[in-house]
């Protein structure tokens, strides 16, 4: 099983973002990129975060966060979490990964 934690910031809430920069190696490199970098597409991982349909979206290469976030407020408010909670990434198969908040 491969996974990433990542601690939520005051930012990551007020924002609706997910902070991918710290663990941006762990997804696939043409995964990041501008949204049509290079006249091609970059690579669409299905994000699967157990409150809404997957997620298909890619990595913005400027910010490095989910570009697609609408879902990521929900998450948030759904789960009551808040800046210095962690947020766990599991890559689950091929682009494919699970969002869920790490409980202790």
């Amino acid at each position: 099983m491969e996974f990433v934690e990542i601690e939520l910031t005051q930012g990551n809430i007020n924002n609706n973002h997910l902070y991918l920069s710290s663990v941006v190696e762990f997804f696939p490199p043409d995964s990041i990129g501008g949204s049509n970098e290079g006249g091609l597409a970059p690579r669409v991982l299905e994000v699967h975060s157990g409150i809404a349909s997957p997620v298909r979206t890619d990595i913005a290469g400027d910010k490095k966060i989910f570009r697609r976030r609408a879902w990521v407020g929900e998450f948030f408010e759904v789960h009551n979490l808040a800046a210095g909670d962690r947020v766990v990434i599991e890559k689950t198969g091929t682009d494919r990964y699970h969002v869920y908040p790490k409980r202790t």
